[in-house]
């Protein structure tokens, strides 16, 4: 994606990953990014590990000081200092074995000789002195590069432990517009929804030139349901909202050789140039819980993947593998954001070799333009229902299945004075029903939008998408799919900066179907930088009612919201 021009080239050449994404389970229209914070709080650069030279097509190399290449240019010297020191001291041999000739001669003879081989004798001495001389300077600076060495190791150490960075806080919700239930044995989503304090930390080291790594982890722990009655909640939902600790990213990054990046470990990998809307971008699970109220640097998921990047001119191929079988952090049954009114069993498939998720891309990075092309086999993040007979002469049964999908699509994007336009398409193969249930449905799914970015510390969005169901079976439309042959969903967001830029407004807008008939969200929030390391923050959350089914059970769930953050 980009924020502004040449943000995707930086972010294909020097390995940046843009990451913003926010769910919308229910309605299967899968939201990209929670459009309710600042866009730019998603770019996390990773740091490059080569400069390419991407016109020439070659890699821009350093030599280490203490290099092979850096002893080769004083050997032929070396050498010769060698040579000249044996052939004098052969010379003098020579000389002191030819005894008997040198007497007979004169007197003036004996002292012209003696001078000579004086000075033969001199000379000698000296260059053995200097070929000598030269040793032992090679061996300090062995030595001296040795010791350097040996403190950059120790310096890159105590940099590495040193290299923690995190942050600390608490969020606030009060739901305004719900009443407390008249029965008290059922739970109260009234009044305060959360009081949550939270703690994340993340460590980065670096190995040698060419490799890194990260750890991270969060934790929370939330007060507000033991300051209502607690026993009200059930055991499963406490279990999912009232705390939590995980790691987030663990992973190993580095460049064996030349052009290629590797990356194994807990990572996240964002596909595609939309900042609200999923249509190519599917491999990682996201956090749907609090719809629209996550954090957009927790929205996503990392799971356990290979990544291997190979970069080729202004092009980058990208293969995936996927170890771990994940799926959306959905709302836990019994919350204010889960309507169901009974608990369904929802399948899981193992992590293994045969249920291995498959992802490739090839990302170009043109004059103008930067476009790409994606593939991907996996399996749905958003569950589907399934009859199921548990046995002969059993009453039938819903449970929740995810279908093995594959999806082939592209991206577009075009900057154009002020304005980026951008698009994606994508075709989903493999999707299953309940009430049609002897074959698979494919979808076609299409985005297009654009960016603005033509005022001071201003920042316009506005993206409109849909999606096709193929083939489409007017059964589809009963329950308990409640499908409808195209979903159309417009997003619309408005970033702006004030007081040098320490004063944040957000606001954004999503309709679902046409005009909004089906329902759509409304969001705006306030941020505040008091130092460098402080903010503060809060806003207004409105659900908008409509047909849809999952929005009318949100028409209660309007709140105000607060945030305070430490970061180190």
């Amino acid at each position: 994606m980009i924020i502004e021009k040449g943000t995707v080239a930086l972010r294909q050449k020097k390995g940046t990953e843009l990451q913003m994404v926010a769910p919308n389970s229910v309605l299967r229209f899968s939201f990209s990014v929670s459009p309710f914070d600042s866009v730019s709080t998603l770019l996390r650069l990773r740091s490059g590990r080569r400069l390419k030279n991407h016109a020439q097509g070659k890699d821009l190399q350093m030599v280490a000081p203490n290099s092979v290449s850096g002893f080769a240019v004083n050997k032929p010297f070396r050498l010769r200092s060698a040579l000249s020191t044996l052939f004098f001291v052969f010379m003098l041999l020579i000389g002191i074995g030819s005894s008997g000739v040198i007497l007979a001669q004169d007197t003036s003879d004996d002292s012209g000789l003696e001078e000579a081989l004086s000075g033969f004798d001199d000379e000698a001495y000296a260059d053995e002195d200097d070929a000598l001389s030269g040793f032992d300077d090679e061996t300090d600076e062995i030595q001296s590069e040795e010791e350097n060495e040996s403190g950059n190791d120790k310096e890159s150490w105590t940099q590495n432990l040193r290299s923690f960075s995190g942050s600390t806080g608490i969020s606030l919700s009060y739901s305004y517009a719900k009443d407390a239930p008249a029965d008290k044995t059922q739970a109260d989503w009234s009044g305060l929804t959360k009081l949550r304090p939270y703690f994340s930390l993340t460590w980065d080291a670096k190995f040698g030139e060419n490799w890194k790594t990260r750890i991270s982890g969060k934790a929370f722990y939330d007060f507000a349901f033991g300051m209502k009655d607690r026993e009200t909640f059930s055991d499963e939902l406490l279990a999912e909202l009232e705390q939590e600790f995980e790691m987030r990213e663990v992973y190993l990054e580095g460049s064996p050789f030349g052009s290629l990046d590797v990356k194994f470990g807990k990572q996240i990998v964002a596909w595609g140039v939309a900042n609200s809307l999923r249509v190519v971008d599917v491999l990682n699970p996201t956090d749907s819980r609090e719809f629209g109220m996550t954090d957009l640097e927790d929205v996503r998921l990392p799971i356990a993947m290979t990544k291997l990047d190979y970069y080729l001119g202004d092009l980058k191929l990208e293969a995936v593998v996927v170890h771990e079988i994940k799926f959306n952090k959905a709302a836990p049954f019994g919350s204010d954001f889960n309507p169901a009114p009974i608990q369904l069993t929802e399948v899981i498939p193992e992590s293994s070799t045969e249920n291995t998720e498959y992802g490739l891309a090839i990302i170009g990075t043109f004059s103008g333009w930067d476009a790409s092309l994606h593939w991907a086999q996996y399996y749905d993040d958003t569950a589907h229902f399934k009859t199921f007979v548990p046995g002969v002469g059993a009453v039938p049964t819903l449970e929740l299945r995810h279908s093995r999908l594959t999806m082939a699509g592209a991206t577009l994007s075009i900057p154009s004075g002020n304005f980026l336009w951008k698009a994606e398409a994508a075709k989903l193969q493999g999707m299953e029903f309940a009430l049609v249930n002897d074959k698979t449905f494919s979808r076609t799914d299409v985005l297009v939008g654009t960016e603005y970015s033509g005022w001071s510390d201003t920042s316009l969005t506005l993206e409109f998408g849909v999606q096709h169901l193929n083939d489409f079976d007017e059964k589809l439309e009963e329950s308990p799919d409640s499908e409808l042959e195209d979903r159309i969903a417009t997003t619309f967001s408005f970033m702006q900066d004030y007081l040098n830029q320490a004063l944040h407004l957000n606001m954004v807008g999503m309709m679902i179907g046409k005009s909004g008939m089906d329902g759509g969200i409304n969001r705006m929030s306030l941020k505040y930088d008091v130092m460098d390391a402080l903010s503060v923050s809060g806003g207004v959350m409105v659900y908008q009612t409509g047909d849809n089914a999952y929005f009318k059970s949100l028409n209660d769930n309007d709140r105000l919201f607060f945030d305070v953050r430490y970061s180190f």
